[in-house]
């Protein structure tokens, strides 16, 4: 317990150390440990942050890190800090979770709340399978990694290109296996599904060219409005139903119906035929599993989170996405879920400096040695951190 306490702080010094550097960057003063009287109880904002656009005119920013699940109770805490330290805006970071109820009120009372950190617990007794936590070691060795990115620097154009950092990131997936229900007219199949989603931005993976492939095309799937729930809800009910009769259904206007559809359009979930929506099955049709893709390739599972990589040029990345969120909606389309597994996968990412001083990165998989680009999407969430770790970069002698 008291080595978690003692990674819990360094997280949280690390998160503000990172906080207050880009507010600093945005011009804002910076006071540490500001002080709210409430009903004549003290309570600590981490930051207060002032900026000061025009003479005579301050905006004020509070924040707070906490190691805390936040459910509406915390909500209402927070902004009754926010009024009584007249603050335009509060903040709370967590590394626990947050309940899908307190992101609906945080929203009305003009507080932002942000996960981060490796808390994605569950309701275990929802799975089967239960609830399961595992790293993959690299297969490819460092000098191995190091040599394959050389080689990618000097075949970028011909020009002068050259690798100054190297770093082991750890990037969490979700594995989710599913008994979902496809209904036609006056039946119904259960087909098992299995999906793979990034925990950083939330987007669908698969397979493509020897490595795992984010599908960054459609987004996150872990960021869906009420609405857009409900909508998916009807559709999966029904199959199809009008635009109109949605409307009627939800009280809401037939406007507000039309715009969330094309949201889901994008996101490859219905189909628009003039007036009326159809559920696209496309993404229960879909069976790719990052655990299989790993035992396909004699990489083992091993329990837990990765080992301590605290160190020169290695990092583990925690899942940032809202996990229950991601999981209300597969409960849309599933009769059941069996298991949901967080894999922790190793990919190389070496940093390139070219000829006009700018920085690209390039990506390698560190189970098959493939370059894979494509993660790249989902790290533009955590490069500050992916930089920081470069900085110390494992040894590229």
């Amino acid at each position: 317990m008291q080595k978690a306490a003692v990674r819990a702080e360094t997280s949280n010094k690390r998160i503000l150390g990172w906080v207050i550097k880009e507010l600093r960057n945005r011009g804002f003063e910076i006071r540490r440990n500001f002080i709210i009287e409430v009903g004549g109880v003290s309570h600590k904002l981490d930051v207060l942050a002032v900026l000061s656009p025009i003479s005579g005119v301050e905006l004020k920013l509070g924040v707070i890190v906490i190691n805390e699940d936040i459910g509406p109770e915390e909500v209402e805490k927070f902004f009754t800090w926010k009024q009584e330290g007249e603050l335009d805006k509060i903040v709370a970071i967590t590394s626990g979770r947050i309940a899908i109820e307190a992101y609906e009120l945080a929203k009305r009372f003009g507080v932002d709340l942000v996960r981060v950190g490796k808390d994605v617990e569950v309701k275990l007794t929802e799975f089967e399978g239960g609830y399961n936590i595992f790293h993959v070691h690299p297969v490819i060795e460092p000098h191995v990694a190091i040599e394959t990115l050389r080689k990618l620097a000097k075949g970028f154009l011909k020009k002068k290109k050259e690798l100054v950092g190297v770093v082991l990131v750890y990037v969490p997936f979700l594995d989710i296996h599913i008994e979902a229900r496809l209904r036609e007219e006056e039946s119904e199949e259960i087909r098992e599904v299995k999906l793979s989603f990034e925990g950083i931005r939330g987007a669908l993976v698969n397979e493509e060219g020897g490595t795992v492939k984010v599908l960054s095309d459609k987004g996150s799937y872990s960021e869906f409005s009420d609405t857009a729930l409900d909508i998916l809800r009807i559709l999966v009910r029904d199959n199809y139903k009008s635009a109109d009769e949605i409307a009627m259904e939800l009280k809401l206007g037939e406007g507000k119906i039309r715009s969330v559809a094309n949201y889901l359009l994008h996101k490859g979930l219905v189909d628009i035929y003039q007036d009326i929506l159809e559920f696209r099955k496309s993404l229960l049709e879909n069976y790719f599993s990052v655990a299989e893709f790993l035992s396909n390739r004699n990489a083992k599972l091993h329990d837990g989170e990765p080992p301590d990589v605290a160190g020169k040029g290695k990092i583990a990345l925690y899942p940032r996405i809202s996990v229950e969120r991601l999981l209300e909606f597969i409960h849309i389309f599933s009769r059941k879920i069996n298991s949901l597994s967080l894999i922790y996968y190793p990919f190389y990412i070496g940093s390139i400096k070219e000829s006009s001083g700018s920085i690209k990165k390039v990506v390698i998989d560190g189970v098959t040695g493939a370059e894979s680009p494509s993660i790249l999407w989902a790290l533009t969430e955590v490069e500050d951190i992916i930089d920081e770790a470069s900085s110390l970069s494992i040894s590229q002698e």
